[in-house]
């Protein structure tokens, strides 16, 4: 907003607009030609069925009968492997699109092998380095020491461990942050 005289009037952008609004209702005439009437699907589909499933399969399409729902969804994939897997699943992703969309949507999947198809590769976690205390380390046996079960007791021990580094590391970084505005 401009202001103009204490009055706000609303900016102009020379009949300017932004991408994303002129390429939505564009992308929704495009694909609603080839059976994507929720393009939601395609924009979604990690949120919709996970980042697992999302990994390897591709909605392709959505055949409807005469009325938008209980369609066919063709998804992609890229191996027989795969294949088996999303057959395995096909009830689970059908209930979390139908769940996604509040309405049965979809109601049957059917799966095209894609040998083209690359699954998506999921960033790898760098195994974070446990720094504790000799203090903290003699807290954490102390509170354990009681517990007659070895398997939760050590469980209990590198939980104790974790929540003590990630304590350390944030007040390292903290500190070290202090130092830097000063």
């Amino acid at each position: 907003m401009n202001k103009v005289d204490n009055i706000e009037t609303p900016r102009q952008a020379n009949g300017l607009n932004s991408l994303s609004r002129t390429l939505d209702s564009f992308s929704r005439k495009i694909l609603g030609a080839r059976g994507f009437v929720e393009v939601d699907i395609l924009t979604e589909w990690d949120k919709i069925v996970g980042p697992e499933l999302a990994q390897y399969s591709f909605p392709q399409k959505i055949n409807f009968g005469k009325e938008k729902n209980n369609g066919t969804l063709y998804l992609a994939v890229p191996s027989g492997a795969y294949a088996l897997e999303l057959q395995q699943r096909s009830k689970y992703i059908i209930d979390k699109i139908n769940t996604y969309f509040g309405y049965n949507a979809v109601s049957n999947i059917k799966i095209i092998q894609n040998s083209g198809m690359v699954p998506l590769q999921q960033p790898q976690k760098t195994a974070q380095k446990i720094s504790v205390t000799k203090e903290q380390k003699e807290q954490i046996t102390a509170l354990t020491n009681e517990i007659n079960n070895e398997d939760l007791k050590n469980i209990l021990i590198k939980l104790g461990e974790n929540i003590f580094s990630e304590k350390n590391t944030k007040n390292k970084e903290e500190k070290n942050r202090g130092k830097n505005e000063t």
